[in-house]
């Protein structure tokens, strides 16, 4: 087991696990100091997913929600890298072990390896953000997706020059089903005659970090006629912008604003900000917030999900449809357009 590290980044292995940790301290105070009886500044934990911090998407902006969270109020951030997504069960174990106040998870298959962790440490409390879990001492977040997406797919459908689109998504799980809904819905609102091809990269998370595949799928999308894809598939999703490099076909980013890694080709980027939600939680815990008062569900409205702001691209989409699609946000906002996902 490591002692307290006085740097600012360093990876260990403890039982087998390649375990990132970066040590965040501040100068500021919060409206109760973050302070316990002992005087001892609390500690916050960020376990992120296998594919670690430089992945330009969930991850990054998880961590950059803690450095803000950081800048403002008098905390210790502390991130954890499980190596592989079999590594959850210990990782959670090892990092409960840690004396936090607090643990954020980000990234879905979590949940199992979170409630055993819970259970066994009841005074801890757990927040997992992409899960709709709500249990003792686990908060779920989730997201509304769905409201990007829809965007998206209207953009697409509009921009399309084959009437033929694409959708890769991770895993064929419900949060990415709700991404292809999404999508699916807004681009036959745009043009009722498009085509939307579906594909997911894999039946398990390996979904989400395989660039490679995603990449000749996205190929084998533009090469069959899509000339633009959409993928939600995490780190996998800089495949398919390899891809659309390769064919000169457009796509859409996703989760962090991707469109520089492309300029021209990605038309946009569905940005899903996980900082905003990051820091909002450790905020909530500095106000002293009883966890089950805290916010769930993160839309359009809440400023979390949206596009980006067309700054590389404007002259490939045109003011008309960036005006159309800004219509088109608003009235997702005020309910008379319908992503086709309810119950959220």
């Amino acid at each position: 087991m490591p002692r307290k590290p006085t740097f600012l980044k360093k990876s260990v292995y403890c039982t087998g696990i390649l375990i990132l940790v970066l040590l965040l301290f501040t100068t500021g105070c919060c409206k109760n100091e973050l302070k316990d009886a002992s005087g001892s500044t609390r500690r916050i934990g960020l376990m992120i997913t296998p594919r670690g911090l430089n992945d330009k998407g969930f991850n990054d902006y998880a961590y950059d929600g803690l450095k803000q969270a950081e800048k403002k109020f008098n905390i210790e951030g502390v991130v954890i890298e499980p190596s592989t997504m079999q590594d959850h069960e210990a990782s959670l174990r090892f990092f409960a072990g840690q004396k936090f106040d607090a643990i954020i998870v980000v990234g879905v298959g979590f949940n199992e390896a979170i409630r055993k962790v819970a259970a066994e440490h009841p005074g801890l409390q757990f927040f997992v953000i992409d899960s709709e879990i709500d249990e003792g001492n686990i908060r779920g977040i989730y997201f509304r997706e769905d409201e990007g997406a829809y965007l998206c797919g209207y953009l697409a459908a509009r921009m399309s020059k084959t009437g033929k689109i694409g959708f890769i998504g991770g895993v064929k799980i419900p949060v990415i089903e709700r991404f292809a809904t999404g999508y699916r819905n807004g681009a036959l609102a745009a043009v009722n005659s498009t085509e939307v091809v579906e594909q997911f990269v894999a039946e398990d998370y390996t979904g989400f970090n395989s660039p490679e595949k995603a990449s000749e799928m996205a190929l084998d999308m533009y090469r069959t006629g899509c000339d633009i894809v959409f993928p939600a598939a995490g780190a996998s999703g800089l495949g398919v912008i390899s891809a659309a490099v390769k064919s000169r076909g457009q796509v859409i980013g996703v989760d962090m604003n991707q469109d520089s890694l492309a300029p021209g080709l990605v038309l946009t980027s569905m940005l899903k900000r996980v900082d905003l939600v990051v820091e909002s939680i450790i905020s909530n815990i500095c106000e002293g917030k009883n966890p089950a008062t805290i916010k769930r569900s993160y839309g359009i409205a809440d400023g979390v999900i949206g596009l980006t702001d067309f700054q590389l691209s404007s002259k490939v989409v045109g003011d008309a449809l960036i005006s159309e699609l800004a219509s088109v946000r608003k009235a997702i906002i005020d309910g008379t357009i319908k992503t086709g996902v309810t119950g959220r």
